[in-house]
């Protein structure tokens, strides 16, 4: 018997769908003639807590953990051991048992690093030793997994591969359990500290960021501005700006106009003068093409800016709209291309959503127009987000709001390129020189999807324009009528608060922060600190342990993360280190570095962070955020007394059960048996944490 074992359900019903022989769904698997498959759900073994390696000696506390101490730091495993996780032992036995009957073994995980240890690793706790091959699959139409069926490839060819997921694995391990031990044992205050290689980077890039806001001086500047015509008539006058020179009187270093004098006298000079020069008038049509399609980031900005939904209310509606409603493809992706290989489907899939309700959408798109989404070469482990062209079940508000952002997302590929004429003209007046410029839509093309409108959706091209928006048709060396002049007075503005769309963005452009030149190459290369999958977690669990806060959309980080931020070493909270170690990564899947002697380099700063903690006195109070996840509220204190009164919705941070708890003053809160996160229902909205939140509910 053939037995290939996938990461997922989704992945491993793709891969039978084509295989040969008669199908007969199983209990967690499907048989196809000699072959099954069956599958796990992301990784189902874990590695052991720090607990499992101290000594036995070290005293508990009341609920039976070991207490944390320094004379055990720091934790090195001398041999790792991995356990199962608690929801995944009886789909471990599924798998047991096949193995028994298997002659040989597909590793069918993810084609990237985390899914090739994902599935080795279940070999390796279950002890096959018999031969194991590899299908390398990134997209699940039938011409892809079938080409991948026939190229299978011995899986001992992708030993390095592995190796560097487990090397990153182990390395988040060491730093985020030793660390996270050391710095709260020196803390006097009353927080964990907890410390982590994606999590910790992403705190300090919130704290830096309301820090410049906080201390931002405002400062006034200052634009020139003539109104020109070439007949003197209102009717076809326009405004052009001055065009600022560092070298002019009242331009400071930062390249602002801060004189008002100087500002009024260029005005008043212009307006004197009477007459303008053209010097140059460019206008000609420009085209743009839809946008690529939506990775999971790109999605969760998307969202944020138009609905206000949080990172991971996006990737709740996109998992739903993947595994419950069958209606889009998998969600965790940070590709935006699609495979050539699908652009036979398109036509499908287009008559489909026009009978879903997408009709006069659907009758514009012309599935035969091929845009540059379509390329094999720069998909990677999975492809854009696009809708299936299925649908299952009923979908809620907020599911409904994702699923029409991809599907017109889709459809917009198969439209014209939206058309429009730019005009730029430059005036000399006073041997100054004064620009406008305008942007006037000719054929909506694809925007015509969207109703016109491309509000939060990345529009690139954007619609600003300098002077007023039409400007007519003049030739070079034409004399003008200056009709008036004055000068705005403007201001310049602080950065604004992240919300979850534009705190995605930097964690996936985190090398726009970052000044050593090989780290911002290296991470760039890799998209930044955290992954798709895991973004939005890191963002939760920063809310979940009091680090930051939301207010509205914004986040904002709380006292206690801000003190963290001050506490810990610059490398721990710098981008940098995710840089460095993602470069021994691909050193380790290239052969250059071991996993051994790349563990062996984490161990030794880890021992010297160890070391650093000991010098250090902190004291960081536990914060009182307002979001989900949060410890603190109004009318009592959450974790403090009260019984249990029954089951409570799944947090929205670790997805564990709750329950709900009362406090002595008899007012309601939820307590995770997870994380231990506790939270106001009043102080949470259920919609900005997604379906299941509100299907528990």
């Amino acid at each position: 018997m053939r037995l290939f074992i996938a990461e997922k359900p989704s992945l491993g019903k793709g891969i039978a769908e084509y295989l040969p022989g008669s199908k007969a769904k199983g209990n967690g698997c499907i048989t196809c003639g000699d072959t099954v498959v069956t599958w796990c759900f992301g990784h189902i073994f874990e590695q052991e807590e720090p607990d499992f390696y101290t000594s036995a000696t070290v005293p508990t506390t009341p609920k039976g953990k070991k207490k944390w101490r320094f004379d055990e730091l720091p934790i090195f495993p001398q041999e790792w051991k991995r356990k199962p996780k608690e929801d995944a032992k009886s789909q471990i036995k599924i798998i047991r048992d096949l193995l028994k009957k298997a002659d040989l073994v597909v590793n069918a995980g993810d084609p990237d690093r985390e899914g090739q240890l994902l599935v080795d690793e279940v070999l390796e706790e279950l002890g096959w030793k018999g031969p194991t091959q590899r299908i390398w699959l990134a997209a699940l139409d039938e011409q892809s997994v079938k080409k991948a069926l026939g190229n299978l490839k011995d899986n001992k060819a992708y030993r390095l591969l592995r190796d560097s997921a487990e090397a990153r694995g182990r390395a988040d391990w060491l730093t985020g359990m030793n660390l996270t031990r050391a710095f709260t044992l020196r803390n006097t205050g009353s927080g964990v500290l907890s410390v982590g290689r994606v999590q910790t980077p992403t705190l300090a890039l919130i704290v830096a960021r309301d820090e410049k806001i906080e201390h931002f001086k405002p400062k006034d500047f200052f634009i020139p501005r003539i109104q020109a015509s070439p007949n003197a008539s209102a009717d076809t006058a326009f405004w052009a700006n001055w065009m600022l020179r560092e070298d002019a009187d009242g331009v400071d270093a930062e390249g602002y106009l801060t004189d008002k004098k100087v500002a009024d006298t260029l005005a008043r000079q212009a307006q004197a003068a009477g007459k303008a020069v053209v010097t140059a008038f460019e206008s000609s049509e420009k085209q743009q093409g839809a946008p690529l399609g939506f990775s999971l980031a790109e999605l969760q900005k998307t969202c944020s800016a138009k609905f206000g939904m949080s990172a991971q209310a996006v990737l709740d509606a996109a998992q739903a709209l993947y595994e419950t409603h069958k209606a889009a493809t998998y969600p965790r992706t940070d590709c935006r291309y699609l495979p050539e290989e699908q652009l036979g489907e398109a036509g499908a899939i287009v008559q489909k959503l026009s009978r879903l309700g997408f009709v006069k959408e659907a009758q514009g798109a012309d599935p035969a127009r091929k845009s540059a989404i379509w390329n094999t070469g720069k998909v990677t482990a999975h492809h854009a987000i696009i809708p299936t062209g299925s649908m299952q079940g009923q979908m809620d508000e907020f599911v409904a709001k994702v699923y029409d952002l991809i599907v017109r997302g889709y459809l917009a590929l198969f439209y014209p390129p939206f058309v429009y004429r730019a005009t730029k003209i430059v005036l000399d007046c006073t041997k100054e020189s004064w620009v406008a410029t305008a942007k006037v839509p000719v054929k909506p093309g694809w925007k015509a999807v969207y109703g016109g409108s491309l509000q939060g959706m990345g529009d690139e091209e954007g619609d600003e324009e300098s002077g007023s928006g039409t400007i007519p048709v003049l030739k070079k060396g034409q004399t003008l009528t200056v009709v008036t002049a004055d000068v705005q007075s403007k201001q310049t503005k602080p950065p604004a608060r992240f919300n979850d769309g534009t705190l995605i963005e930097a964690m996936s452009n985190i090398h726009k922060v970052v000044d050593d030149p090989e780290a911002k190459k290296k991470l760039k290369e890799t998209s930044g600190l955290g992954t798709e999958a895991t973004r939005a977690n890191t963002i939760e669990t920063l809310l979940t342990r009091g680090f930051i806060e939301r207010k509205g959309k914004q986040i904002i980080s709380t006292q206690a993360g801000r003190g963290l931020i001050h506490v810990l070493p610059k490398e721990l909270t710098d981008p940098v280190l995710t840089a460095r170690w993602e470069d021994a990564l691909s050193g380790i899947s290239e052969g250059r570095v071991s996993l051994e002697q790349f563990e062996a380099a984490q161990q030794k700063a880890v021992a010297r962070l160890v070391e650093t903690a000991k010098t250090l006195q902190v004291s960081v109070g536990q914060a009182r955020p307002t979001g989900a996840g949060g410890k603190g509220g109004k009318g009592g204190k959450p974790g403090q007394g009260g019984k249990s009164s029954g089951k409570g919705p799944q947090c929205p941070s670790c997805k564990k059960p709750t329950i709900t708890l009362k406090t002595k003053k008899g007012s309601a809160f939820f307590k995770c048996e997870g994380c231990s996160g506790c939270w106001w229902p009043e102080k949470t909205d259920p919609k900005k944490l997604g379906a299941k939140w509100e299907a528990r509910n």
